[in-house]
């Protein structure tokens, strides 16, 4: 994935997240390597609503229920994956 493409879909993942209800401002110093629940604090129903807000805006399904506690870059890096097929 490049750099390019990996910093707007960033940016997507974290217009999602604030039209799903968090704070803008926060989101606006959010890095890559910043974590789904341990820094932005997601919760169970906004882990429900991230994960149908990513199929319906990408057209994928990304598992956020599982053990890994996702950066927002893996997220864009999975959404990168499924949507080139790899």
């Amino acid at each position: 994935m490049s750099t390019q493409e990996t910093v707007g879909l960033l940016s997507t993942v974290t217009e999602t997240l604030a039209e799903i209800g968090f704070d803008e401002a926060e989101l606006a110093e959010a890095t890559a390597d910043w974590k789904l629940r341990a820094e932005l604090g997601l919760s169970s129903v906004e882990t429900t609503e991230l994960q149908l807000a990513l199929k319906q805006r990408f057209g994928v399904t990304v598992d956020l229920w599982d053990q890994d506690d996702y950066t927002l870059g893996r997220l864009a890096e999975l959404i990168a994956e499924q949507r080139s097929g790899s």
